[in-house]
This record gives structure tokens, C-alpha cells and sequence, in this order.
């Protein structure tokens, strides 16, 4: 029997010359999966769009660039599922579409769509409740059709899960919750000298997000200057990308304990491992934390907004503390933190354990492959 192929429909995220151009929490979804399809000995080939049809290796993927013509916008999608009917043998391969909203009906194919967290929660600014319920309303309809019945749903929590409930019949063997993971885990003699010069140095806290609203740098830039107006052995690191990054450069510009970077996606593990407690305030639009889960795999007390799939992680003064994306409560939970370090060790070493197991990179390869031997 010839091997069994996986065909990854996405957006753009190779050049020609096989150099990647998309760098995000999708992107290195896609390049985890390839490696765990490689393990198996299946091939992998990610179908993306492209003004001129190429075909390049790239590590454990094979990407093929279709040229879409004409089309413009999600409707490039439509281009690749036709490319990828005239290649894929129904009865053993396998098409996985890496985002729900980039799906198309596939009947009488085996097909995957990933669905990485309630997008439409986020804060709206009218004050109309019945402005409000429209929009909330129409977008809903629109995420509830991205959702095809002949399609198994792979979630990144169980909120999702929860509000398609509401919606719909869920088919236990159609809908698959398989939580983000970590790549690296902090070791216990490591963790033990982190917590350990804590008692003596400077508490360090990590914001590490996109400089947007929606992920709670407005909320948090207040939380810390008063943090910092009250503890001096304080050290605040933003690191991240994004059009508040001038707001937090100005909120922060006479501020010596303030660092404002940016760190590749290999050197998360590293930077949350300097640090004692990671700050993730997000008002919506969250799954499980990639950046929340490898904060916690680095020793790290999270700190979180009780959002979207972030409460499937975090049970508020167990492993972390979960408030509502408040400004007060933020700074009261946090300032509770830095002075009391016995209840932040604590709260950390609860952390890395609660996740050792289900969301480590080996769980998560297991379920993805078991998942794929069911076709």
C-alpha cells in the first residue's frame, strides 16, 4: 500500500524559494503537524496560494503554490480544494484545512478543519444593546457556517465546543478537543533556582502579546505603572509586535525597569524562563494560549483574563489566577503576587504540573495521529 498523504490547505506562508513568510501561532501549528505526520512516514503537502504555481521541499513539508487566477481574498480557497480533489486518493489520504473559516464541503474526502478559538467575543464599543445583539448575532451565523457536517472539527478548547452546542447537535465522533502545548519544559533543579533567587532579587513580569486592544495592552499599561509606582525590586518585560507598540514605548519612556522586545518563536521558552509571572489580559478572541501554556511550561505564575479557552487551563488560585479583564482586579491580583512569593511559587509549581501531561508536545502528536488512523 503506498503511503498515506496529508494535504494542509492554508493561506499564504512560503515564497517560492520555500523561505517562510507567515510567522504566527498558525504557522507553527502547521509545521508541528508536518513533523509529527513525518514521524509516521506520511507526507505531508501544504496547499497555499500563489500568482504562480510552484512546487518546493521545505524540512518535513512539500509546498505547493496554486495559482488561484482571478480570485481574490477567501475565495483563493475554493482554487486549492480543487487542486488538491484532482491529487488526493479518497479511500487513505487525508485534507486538513488549518483555519475553519478556510473551509470548503469536501464530500467523500477525509477531511479535517481546525477551529483555534471563539474569534467574536471581543468588547464592542456601542452602547446599543440592540446594535450589539445584531452584530453579535450576524457574526455568529457567519462562524456557524464555516462548520461542515461532513468535516471532523479539531478545537483548541471547549468553549468552542460550548457555544456550538447552543447552536447545534454535537457528534461526539465529528468534533475532537485537542489543546495547544509546549515545546519546552522547565526541569525541576532549574525551577527550584528561578523561585529560589526570587526570594532575593527582583519579581520579573512578562506581557508577552501582540500590541493590539483586543489583547489587553491598553487595560494592562495602567496596572503596571502603578506597579511600579509601589515596588521598586519590580521588572516589566513587553515583548511583542504591533500598532500600540508607540503607546507603550511613550507610557514607558522614563520607566528604567520597563523593557519593550520582540523574540523569535524558538525563544519563548527562554524568555519566560527569566521571568516569575506572565500577564496574559486578553478581552477575547483566545483559545488555549500558546504563549499562556509555554509560560506555565517555563515556571511561570500566569495571571489571566477568564477568557474564551483560557479557563479550560487555569483554575483561579489552584495553577494561576483567572479575573475578569478589569483593571483593578488585574493590578490587585498581580500586586498579591509580587508581595506574597511563598502563594507565587506555589501557584507556579501547581501550573507546570496541571500541564505536563495535556499539553505536552508528545500528547499532542498522539492525539493528532490517532485521530488521522481513524479515517
Amino acid at each position: 500500500m503506498s503511503s498515506k498523504n496529508i494535504y494542509i490547505i492554508y493561506r499564504s506562508m512560503f515564497d517560492q524559494n520555500g523561505k517562510q513568510t507567515g510567522l504566527g501561532g498558525i504557522e507553527n501549528y502547521i509545521t508541528a503537524l508536518a513533523t509529527t505526520f513525518k514521524e509516521q512516514g506520511w507526507n505531508c503537502t501544504l496547499v497555499q496560494p500563489s500568482k504562480q504555481s510552484f512546487t518546493v521541499q521545505k524540512d518535513t513539508l512539500t509546498i505547493a503554490g496554486i495559482e488561484t487566477g482571478l480570485l481574490r481574498g477567501n475565495l483563493k480557497k475554493y482554487a486549492l480544494a480543487n487542486w488538491v480533489k484532482k491529487h488526493a486518493n479518497k479511500d487513505q489520504d487525508v485534507v486538513i484545512f488549518a483555519t475553519d473559516s478556510y473551509s470548503v464541503n469536501l464530500k467523500g474526502y477525509n477531511v479535517v478543519a481546525i477551529q483555534h478559538g471563539v474569534s467574536w467575543d471581543k468588547p464592542r464599543k456601542t452602547k446599543s444593546k440592540a446594535a450589539s445583539f445584531l452584530a453579535s448575532l450576524t457574526n455568529q451565523i457567519k462562524y456557524f457556517s464555516f462548520i461542515k457536517s461532513s468535516h471532523t472539527l479539531v478545537c483548541v478548547d471547549h468553549n468552542f465546543v460550548n457555544w456550538y452546542r447552543t447552536w447545534a447537535d454535537v457528534q461526539p465522533n465529528k468534533v475532537k478537543v485537542i489543546y495547544n502545548f509546549f515545546d519546552e519544559k522547565i526541569t525541576t533543579e532549574a525551577f527550584e533556582q528561578k523561585w529560589q533567587a526570587n526570594d532575593e532579587r527582583s519579581t520579573n513580569i512578562i506581557i508577552a502579546r501582540r500590541f493590539v486592544e483586543y489583547r489587553g495592552i491598553k487595560l494592562i499599561i495602567p496596572v503596571i505603572q502603578k506597579l511600579l509606582a509601589k515596588h521598586q525590586n519590580l521588572k516589566v518585560t513587553f515583548a511583542g509586535n504591533g500598532p500600540l507598540q508607540q503607546d507603550l514605548k511613550n507610557a514607558f519612556k522614563s520607566s528604567p525597569n520597563v523593557s519593550i522586545e520582540q523574540y523569535e518563536a524558538n525563544e519563548s521558552f527562554k524568555y519566560h524562563s527569566a521571568h516569575h509571572i506572565a500577564v496574559i489580559p486578553t478581552l477575547g478572541s483566545e483559545g488555549t494560549s500558546l504563549s499562556m501554556i509555554e509560560a506555565m511550561a517555563a515556571g511561570c505564575t500566569v495571571v489571566t483574563s477568564n477568557v474564551g479557552g483560557l479557563s479550560n487551563i487555569i483554575v483561579g488560585e489552584y495553577n494561576g489566577l483567572s479575573v475578569i479583564p478589569d483593571e483593578t482586579q488585574f493590578f490587585n491580583a498581580l500586586d498579591r503576587l509580587i508581595i506574597d512569593k511563598e502563594l507565587n511559587r506555589e501557584l507556579a509549581l501547581a501550573g507546570l504540573q496541571s500541564i505536563s501531561k495535556p499539553c505536552s508536545k508528545a500528547h499532542w502528536s498522539k492525539q493528532w495521529v490517532e485521530l488521522i488512523k481513524e479515517f
